[in-house]
């Protein structure tokens, strides 16, 4: 696609590709083209706007010259070979208004003005996207050419006007305090238009400066009087009286609430019939009396796409955003208060309700709740924020309505016949490259659809049988199953029916080994590994390999990956196949099997060295499966089995930023086993501590280490003793108690050389190089952070090295020496990286912030201190305190050379970065911006 651009220098782009359009006249000539774009302009005019009173004798052959290189450059790359046409008497532009920038922007500042009926957020958005597709001055390239000279009049004094419109929007939100450092450059280039320094007086009265208002007011009366003779007008003089009189009428509203977003999910494949329910849904959402939709439906109906598509089309409508929260993997209803903390970004300390009414209330805000069904406890939390935000509209998908005041529900229906067909033939297609619709097929693929109700996942599950039957017969075997279970199973949903069928006869087809290996399946949740199928499917010691490869084959369990198999089933064929493991009578011996088997591996990844990324990674992808696991230890009464989970994952917990679940976790599992092992007990009061601390929850931390450290002193645990005495250390420090941080860190290193310990040796070196960092022994902190990483190195433990060598470069950028600073910083994020540690990755970005301010590189050290906060909120963490001052310094420093609207613009930039794109513009040198 073609795009125009004249507001500034003279482009044009293919596909987002610069076009080069030759020499200078060449240029004129296509700037006179979109000045007048889809009108004819005659030749006679074209020769005058370039040539002007005396053209050459050879203009009008000229003429033809540059238009015909102009078609050729252009058309070569339009799709419809129709840009520049002949018409008489001259020619013509065939542009789309979208495709010219300042077409575009005359329309964005149309929608401006109207969406002020919808609320000043609106308006302001369109009006900052209309000035935002500025570049420079107006046809900045013919700025001395007659033919430029009136619309580059015209566009600049819209581009003023739209300009004070959008302070006049932002002012009505509260954003006065922001606007402040923007209107005083504006006045002082502008110092006689009167509605900026009306704009400039109300922003610094509303700030509390009525004294700096009043003078600003005096100052433009002067600049008028010098300039033009004359007074000021009957407006900003009314202003300056309501000033005087402090009248209520200008008073500062409340900032407006920032909008917050959480990417929805992109499909592969497209949403196929669903183009009425999507209407519908989104026609709902927008209505004021509906606060709570309800997509229900049963498993595989679509309610999930259904309910994006549908936030997809209002979300932008809602000034305080769209959030979506996944809640498939979710069991523990007490977990979805933090699965919504931690999808809003939010990082404010207290209870997570509180947090949840206190950020919610004021804002018009969309929360789209997937998989609600299996949470239905924490339904009373949705209705206590529904109440608490008069602005918050819940859309949920649950295969049963909530029951709650003001639901609308929304049952989603089986797709249309048409529809049926459509999605029935493309994923045949998928399984099959060579099926295709033809005459001879056609009858008996739409009387399947029909049979099978236009329940989308019973037609994928069916269309996966193509690659072995044809559709004719794949009706055959089908349509008495389909026939019994109508008349045979009258309490089930009839779209239930239509689903048990086409599982029950993919089930039947397999053998009894390979039906008890699929009902075994059900226990996985989220997948599995091939080598934990055969730990829990395992038959008499014999190898299941052959009945895991015919469930797949089936298409009951889907392979995910190819390099390392990893196999998966739908939700609605997993609670099949757990209602067969039920028939069988093996349900508790698979579910002791699936608990014992990854209870060993989470304890074969509790270890250091430089596997440590490696099994983060794994422990990541089998999370839901270690969620469920624990989770049976605790209901079948198995406390030690509970801990020993625990003491496994905190340290993941942690450095993965499950801070909020793991400290549940960890509570739960304590008080279920006050008689537990007292070894398991220290060390998972040890692991609930640090995940508190993590939280900024300091007093809580200390209440689990003390316990921790008397036990491990009754057992006589030295290297249990070392590693609490450090933790008790950090809290010291955090607390700026510097010689209880000293101590407590010297006590742990004396442990640590009696028991020969370098991986308790060498944090303890780490924890006292901080010490020395935070008091400025600069010297000292560099010596010990050295030594600390040297020595993490040597052991190939990649978390410490990170960690010492973060701090290292800290300590070297208080020194003055940025430039040695660098490169331990850039191997620590890239040991952060390796590990998943978004905690450790956010104190790299934060570093590489005050390094960026001490190259007086402002921008770029505020975009990073955006995406290091960004990365916090992610997991529901706090910037530890001991590192508050370093921050605040190099904060200080950015904001010595950057004012506070650029320095929030490019904070906000980096907040919205990707933790790939974070790191990438970290590691920069300072040299290359």
């Amino acid at each position: 696609m073609l795009e125009f651009k004249i507001l500034g220098a003279l482009e044009v782009r293919a596909d987002g590709r610069a076009i080069s359009i030759g020499g200078r006249r060449q240029r004129a000539l296509l700037a006179i083209l979109l000045l007048h774009a889809n009108a004819v302009v005659s030749a006679d005019r074209l020769i005058d706007e370039l040539w002007g009173e005396r053209p050459p004798e050879t203009a009008a052959n000229t003429l033809q010259v540059h238009l015909s290189q102009l078609r050729k450059l252009l058309e070569e790359d339009s799709r419809d070979r129709r840009v520049l046409l002949t018409r008489q008497p001259g020619y013509v532009l065939c542009v789309d208004p979208e495709q010219v920038d300042a077409l575009r922007f005359e329309r964005l500042v149309e929608q401006g003005r109207a969406d002020r009926e919808r609320g000043a957020a609106a308006a302001a958005e369109s009006f900052r996207a209309a000035l935002e597709l500025w570049r420079g001055p107006a046809l900045a390239d013919f700025a001395f050419d007659g033919f430029a000279q009136a619309e580059i009049s015209r566009l600049e004094e819209l581009r003023e006007l739209t300009l004070e419109e959008r302070v006049d929007a932002d002012l009505a939100l509260g954003r006065h305090a922001e606007l402040v450092p923007e209107l005083e450059l504006l006045v002082a280039r502008h110092p006689t238009r009167e509605r900026l320094r009306g704009q400039l007086m109300l922003a610094l009265y509303q700030t509390g400066r009525q004294a700096d208002a009043l003078a600003v007011y005096r100052e433009g009366r002067d600049a008028l009087s010098e300039e033009l003779g004359l007074e000021p007008g009957p407006e900003l003089r009314r202003l300056h009286q309501s000033i005087l009189r402090q009248d209520e009428s200008i008073e500062a509203v409340a900032p407006a609430p920032r909008r917050v977003t959480s990417p929805l999910p992109s499909f592969l494949t497209p949403l196929v019939g669903r183009e009425r329910q999507v209407e519908e849904a989104a026609a709902l959402l927008r209505r004021e009396d509906v606060r709570l939709l309800t997509l229900t439906g049963f498993g595989g109906i679509g309610k999930t796409r259904l309910a994006v598509e549908a936030a997809r089309t209002v979300g932008p409508e809602l000034a305080g955003g769209t959030v979506f929260v996944p809640l498939a993997a979710i069991t523990d209803p007490s977990l979805v208060a933090g699965s919504l903390v931690q999808a809003l970004g939010l990082v404010e300390p207290g209870p997570r309700e509180a947090v949840l009414d206190a950020f919610l209330r004021g804002r018009r805000t969309l929360l789209l709740l997937d998989n609600l069904e299996q949470v239905l406890a924490a339904v009373p939390l949705l209705a206590r924020l529904l109440a608490a935000a008069p602005g918050l509209k819940l859309l949920v998908t649950s295969r049963a309505p909530l029951r709650i005041a003001g639901e609308r529900e929304y049952p989603v229906p089986p797709l249309a016949a048409d529809a049926a067909i459509d999605l029935f033939v493309a994923r045949a297609r998928s399984a099959d490259a060579g099926f295709s619709l033809s005459a001879s097929n056609a009858a008996a693929v739409e009387e399947l659809c029909v049979r099978l109700e236009g329940l989308p996942l019973a037609l994928e599950l069916a269309a996966a049988r193509t690659k072995l039957l044809t559709p004719e017969a794949m009706l055959g075997r089908l349509g008495g199953r389909l026939d019994l279970l109508a008349a045979g199973t009258r309490d089930a949903p009839e779209r239930h029916r239509a689903l048990r069928a086409t599982v029950d006869w993919s089930y039947e087809l397999l053998t009894e080994g390979q039906q008890r290996a699929f009902a075994r399946f059900g226990v996985f949740v989220g997948g599995c590994s091939l080598e934990a199928a055969e730990a829990v499917c395992a038959r008499d010691g014999k190898s299941v390999l052959d009945d895991v490869s015919a469930v797949v084959d089936e298409s009951l369990v889907r392979r995910e990956s190819a390099e390392e198999p990893r196999f998966a089933m739908l939700e609605a064929v997993r609670e099949y196949a757990l209602e067969r493991l039920d028939d069988l009578g093996e349900d508790e011996d698979a579910r002791g099997r699936h608990q014992a088997y990854f209870l060993g591996l989470a304890e074969r990844a509790a270890l250091k060295g430089p596997e440590q990324a490696s099994w983060f990674t794994r422990l990541e992808v089998e999370h839901d499966n270690l969620r469920v696991a624990e989770a049976f230890s605790r209901e079948r009464g198995d406390a030690d089995s509970s801990l020993r989970f625990c003491v496994a994952l905190w340290r993941f917990w942690q450095i993965h930023g499950h801070l909020d679940e793991g400290r549940r976790t960890l509570e739960l599992a304590l008080a279920a086993s006050p008689a537990a092992d007292p070894l398991l007990r220290a060390r998972a009061l040890n692991g609930a501590g640090v995940l508190a601390g993590e939280q900024g929850d300091f007093e809580a931390a200390a209440a689990y280490f003390e316990p921790s450290l008397e036990l491990a002193r009754q057992l006589d645990d030295r290297h249990r003793i070392a590693a609490v005495l450090t933790n008790l250390g950090n809290l010291a420090l955090f607390a700026t108690d510097f010689e209880r941080a000293r101590r407590l860190y010297e006590e742990s290193l004396e442990y640590c050389a009696y028991l020969e310990e370098p991986e308790m040796e060498l944090v303890a070196l780490e924890n006292l190089g901080l010490v020395a960092l935070d008091q400025g022994d600069l010297g000292r902190a560099v010596t010990l952070l050295e030594q600390s990483a040297a020595l993490a190195g040597r052991r190939g433990d990649e978390r410490a090295r990170s960690s010492s060598l973060r701090a290292l470069a800290a300590a070297l950028l208080e020194r003055g020496e940025a430039d040695r600073a660098f490169d331990p910083l850039a191997e620590s994020l890239a040991l952060a990286r390796r590990l998943g540690e978004l905690n450790g990755i956010a104190y790299c970005l934060d570093t590489f912030a005050g390094l960026a301010a001490a190259d007086e590189l402002a921008e770029r050290a505020a975009t990073l201190f955006g995406a290091a906060d960004g990365v916090r909120s992610s997991i529901g963490a706090l910037r530890p305190p001991d590192q508050q001052p370093l921050y605040e310094r190099w904060l200080a420093q950015t904001l010595s050379l950057l004012d506070v609207e650029i320095y929030s613009a490019r904070y906000e930039d980096g907040r919205s970065l990707s933790l790939d794109e974070a790191c990438a513009h970290a590691l920069r040198r300072a040299g290359s911006g």
